[in-house]
């Protein structure tokens, strides 16, 4: 059973008002609620509307020998609580009544709520609040999280989801103890109208608290009552735009980014259900409800950006896009792992590409691998010059933004079959780039430019779980894509020559060919050799480990080989590798310890394939040293390359004006 409280216990509440143009409602509400409640104390705060309002507030505070706090202006009713709560406190106020003017609230129920505070002043606590005419109007609100919308707690199902509701209290009528208040902060000022209740409430929660509606107190609320109604619509253009406006607000504040753009994509219907509380007539003349709609949806896009973009700002969060898209069957391993490995750092918020995430979101870096693929990736005429605008678009708006710039130097040159408008639009993304990444100490740097080194990462992990066939003895192997530049025929006219003595040697290649003619070429080569065999197929990891595994020498007879995936997917599967000899190669061997990685010079010859089958069947260490490439230093890395370019665009002094611009307008006064 509640008791209710003791007269003495009543000099601990005040009772604080924000007033906008309502006195007469102060007359008629407030009034009852003091003269039942004699010992609180009553703070009123008074937005500034005019000046006669003003002169009838202060007539009514002196009459009733209430506090007045006057505001120089409409600071919202955020900002209004806010400052009466902070004259309460200084009154010795250690609970807070915080009552709209159009609301009223008798004493029994004014006491239950301060009882439940005393009980536990670890809460915020509501009555019951119903409408004149005696309808449930508030028992309990849940925020949906998933849409943004509202719905009565009483309407909650037994097959919810946990988690997916989030209840609110409604700042009509709320108390709460001055500790919890000053605990959570108060009310947020960027809301200034509507909404404010619903943040408090998270903060509330996340800080431990709990939120509770007394069901044995009730306050009669005329709904509206405070609103200025405008033309005889039924809701006002600020009921509209501010309502629509906190929306995002809250997701910007609150939200996780799948949250963000979920509330974001449901912006526009969420408008209109907003716009039909009015009802439908106020369509007939449909300007002021409309602008508000629009102005109250477009300033939220631009609040929720700014706002979330700041919290990753103050945790050191990168929004970084990566070049290439979700990884499929088909994709590099290099390019899965990559991304799995960044998606663990805790500071980087990685997404990957496509042209809407592109050119609708906002990030921090944008970290290109091979940008060739944005412009030409061998589409017909017309819709390559579509991709190649929608590039420039993408360029420009990552110079706006002052997004910066990340380039994997993956390859040396520019490919040789594109345009020259292709040519130009990569070379302008290479002039812009504040950051190049190398897998290798032996790429040149470009001059006067930043670059860091960070090796290729390994593959074991990634094939760990795959079956391997027993090693065939003397069998030796190609896998891969088949390109011009890979030279495969030189190893099958080398293979070829080597003496027919030597039938326990064998050779597969396998992978899928460029073109019909280096398919003829190859077959050529072997002249019916039959301890050659060909695999002209698309090569699945199943299949490339199964080939590694078979082979006891893996070759890799590129004559130009700088940043070789292929030569460490076979060391990631302990499979020694012939390649060309050359300074990259040569860092590789040592780093991967005797037996592992033979070299050859110039042409590739038969002698070259049999002294490496016999090198590597000498003793040598168990598997490759591998420790230098794991994925979590790679990951570290690319975040501190990541962080060093993020410095270099906020240097620039372009990119701060731009930046400043975006800035403020996102962040722009209410209107």
């Amino acid at each position: 059973m509640i008791v209710l409280q003791t007269h003495d216990d009543r000099e601990h509440l005040a009772i604080v008002v924000v007033n906008f143009g309502s006195h007469r409602l102060l007359k008629r509400n407030l009034v009852r609620v003091a003269d039942e409640n004699p010992l609180a104390r009553v703070v009123v705060v008074d937005n500034f509307s005019d000046d006669a309002e003003r002169d009838a507030v202060r007539r009514l505070t002196i009459e009733q020998a209430w506090t007045l706090v006057e505001l120089p202006t409409n600071l919202g009713f955020g900002s209004g609580v806010n400052g009466g709560v902070a004259r309460a406190i200084e009154l010795g106020a250690d609970h807070l009544l915080l009552l709209n003017p159009d609301a009223y609230m008798d004493a029994a129920s004014i006491d239950l709520l301060q009882r439940a505070l005393g009980i536990d002043p670890h809460r915020m606590v509501s009555p019951v609040i119903e409408t004149t005419d005696g309808e449930i109007w508030f028992d309990g609100l849940d925020l949906e999280r998933r849409t943004g919308r509202i719905t009565a707690t009483r309407h909650r199902s037994y097959t919810d989801v946990p988690g997916a509701r989030e209840m609110w209290l409604t700042g009509a009528a709320p108390m709460i103890s001055a500790a919890l208040w000053e605990r959570v902060g108060g009310f947020d000022d960027r809301y200034f109208l509507y909404w404010e209740d619903v943040d408090l409430s998270a903060r509330v929660r996340a800080a431990g608290a709990e939120l509770e509606v007394v069901t044995g107190a009730r306050a009669v609320h005329d709904e509206g009552g405070t609103q200025e109604r405008q033309l005889g619509l039924s809701k006002s253009s600020s009921y509209y735009y501010y309502n629509i406006r906190n929306r995002l607000l809250f997701a910007g504040l609150h939200g996780d980014r799948s949250m963000q753009r979920a509330w974001a994509l449901r912006s526009v219907p969420a408008a209109y259900e907003i716009l039909l509380r009015g009802g439908r007539r106020q369509f007939l003349r449909p300007r002021r409800p409309l602008s508000a709609a629009v102005r109250g949806t477009w300033d939220g896009w631009r609040v929720m950006r700014a706002v979330s973009r700041r919290a990753r700002d103050a945790d050191g969060t990168l929004v970084v896009l990566q070049s290439f898209p979700e990884p499929g069957e088909v994709t590099n391993p290099y390019i899965d792992m990559l991304k799995q490995a960044l998606e663990a750092e805790p500071d980087v918020d990685l997404r990957v590409w496509t042209w809407r995430e592109a050119l609708l979101r906002r990030h921090d870096v944008f970290h290109a691998h091979w940008p060739e693929v944005m412009v030409n990736n061998g589409n017909p005429p017309v819709k390559k010059a579509v991709r190649q605008l929608l590039f420039v678009v993408f360029f420009l708006r990552m110079k706006l933004q002052g997004t910066a710039i990340v380039r994997t130097m993956h390859n040396l040159e520019l490919p040789l079959d594109i345009s020259r408008r292709e040519a130009f639009l990569l070379r302008l993304l290479e002039r812009h780039t504040d950051v190049f990444i190398r897998l290798n100490d032996s790429t040149p740097a470009p001059p006067g430019r930043i670059f860091l080194t960070i090796p290729h990462g390994h593959y074991r992990s990634w094939f760990e779980s795959f079956a391997r066939p027993s090693q065939v003895p003397g069998r030796i192997s190609y896998f891969g894509m088949i390109r011009r530049y890979k030279c495969v025929e030189d190893l099958v006219s080398a293979f070829h020559a080597i003496e027919d003595a030597t039938p326990d040697l064998s050779l597969t290649v396998r992978g899928m060919p460029s073109t019909q003619a280096l398919v003829d070429q190859l077959t050529s080569c072997a002249e019916g050799d039959p301890r050659i065999a060909f695999r002209f197929e698309f090569l699945s990891d199943a299949h490339l480990v199964a080939t590694a595994a078979e082979a006891e020498l893996i070759v890799l007879p590129y004559r130009e080989m700088h940043n070789s995936g292929s030569a460490l997917v076979a060391l990631s599967l302990d499979r020694p590798v012939l390649v060309q000899d050359n300074e990259v190669n040569r860092r590789l061997s040592k780093e991967m310890g005797p037996g592992w990685v033979h070299l050859y010079r110039g042409d590739l010859t038969g002698e070259h394939v049999v002294g490496a089958i016999l090198a590597a069947r000498l003793p040598r260490s168990t598997r490759p040293n591998l420790s230098g490439r794991e994925w979590s230093g790679a990951a570290a890395s690319h975040a501190e390359a990541f962080r060093r370019a993020r410095a270099v665009a906020d240097r620039s002094p372009a990119r701060r004006w731009a930046h400043a611009v975006a800035r403020r307008l996102a962040t722009g006064a209410p209107r």
